[in-house]
């Protein structure tokens, strides 16, 4: 690599060797072009307009990357469906979210590519909620420029496997099964419908149907079982889940024949939560908390059924570690530690 001086007519598509002030009285003083910035045609008259009718850039040769074609080329192997990029800035590439979902991230290959000198993938944790639009990792090499044989490297690791993937909320159907006397005779209004459809709107699903009922197990398995033979795609009971004689939620669930995956989950608030797939339908048994804490275990769980994936004993265990939640004053789920394994 060299310096080399140019005129600025011939300057388009050249990297700069050096910070150049602008200077526009009462207006603006600063860097307006930096140090590794490749020049453009809409730039040259600006250049001009500085005064420069020669710029010093630098002259890499056939085995140098400058650091936007570096990050460009990792970027090229991270991004799969469901993931874009964004344009280089000052070195640095964007993934980007170009749907809402549950972004899957592999640590190890991760850690892998890290390891490799000069090379800085940041990314946030596995299994994590996120929206349209938002950024998911900056991709970048450390120096200005570097050999292209680092970055073969890089690309043969990217070739293993994916890094990133983001699995989509699919629109599925979710009848509710609301249980207790109380609710069921009317004596209390009920709290769980209206807190699960303001759920649904915040990560999706639409409520097929829902049903009360009283605490009894065969009711509460017919309920699910009909449920089940309109077309539900998720079932979910409301209450009764704790260790009270007349909870007898649970009951009701393995009664409809479904495989228990787990009951009682190290997460808190959300300790009583109950996992079952009925055939490939999966029952979400939910513990009164949810309708009187803001996050709850049900906010890990249920985005994570929403794209489709399947719930295991082990999923559950390692909630265990980040299944706390601190009760913020102000709430940044799932931007927080809660529910985070990894």
């Amino acid at each position: 690599m060299t310096i080399k001086k140019i005129s600025v007519e011939n300057s388009v598509g050249n990297v700069i060797a050096h910070d150049m002030t602008q200077v526009i009285p009462g207006e603006y003083k600063g860097a307006r072009f930096k140090k590794g910035d490749i020049i453009k045609e809409k730039d040259i008259e600006i250049l001009k307009d500085m005064g420069k009718e020669s710029i010093y850039v630098l002259e890499l040769d056939k085995n140098t990357l400058h650091e936007d074609e570096a990050a460009q080329r990792m970027s090229n192997k991270i991004k799969n469906n469901n993931l874009s990029l964004s344009e280089p800035h000052e070195g640095k590439i964007s993934l980007i979210a170009e749907t809402a979902g549950i972004l899957k991230l592999d640590q190890d290959l991760l850690f892998e590519v890290n390891s490799e000198d000069d090379i800085l993938i940041t990314a946030g944790q596995n299994n994590i909620p996120v929206k349209k639009d938002e950024i998911l990792a900056g991709i970048r090499i450390n120096p200005l420029t570097i050999e292209k044989t680092k970055i073969e490297k890089v690309e043969e690791i990217l070739n293993k496997r994916p890094l990133f993937k983001l699995l989509p909320y699919k629109d599925l159907k979710v009848g509710v099964v609301i249980t207790g006397n109380e609710v069921y005779e009317g004596r209390i209004d009920d709290k769980f419908l209206p807190t699960l459809k303001r759920k649904f709107n915040r990560w999706g699903g639409s409520l097929l149907d829902y049903k009360y009922v009283p605490d009894e197990p065969e009711k509460i398995k017919d309920a699910l079982i009909n449920f089940k033979n309109q077309g539900a795609d998720i079932l979910i009971t409301g209450g009764g889940m704790s260790v009270d004689p007349d909870d007898v939620t649970p009951l009701g669930i393995k009664n409809t024949g479904a495989e228990i995956v787990k009951h009682g989950v190290p997460v808190l608030p959300g300790n009583k939560l109950m996992v079952a797939y009925l055939d490939d339908i999966p029952i979400l048994g939910l513990p009164a908390c949810v309708i009187f804490e803001e996050i709850t275990v049900f906010d890990i769980i249920y985005p994570r059924v929403l794209v489709g994936e399947k719930i295991t004993k082990n999923d559950l265990i390692k909630l265990s570690y980040g299944g706390l939640c601190h009760h913020c004053p102000v709430c940044q789920y799932p931007h927080c530690s809660f529910g985070k394994v990894d």
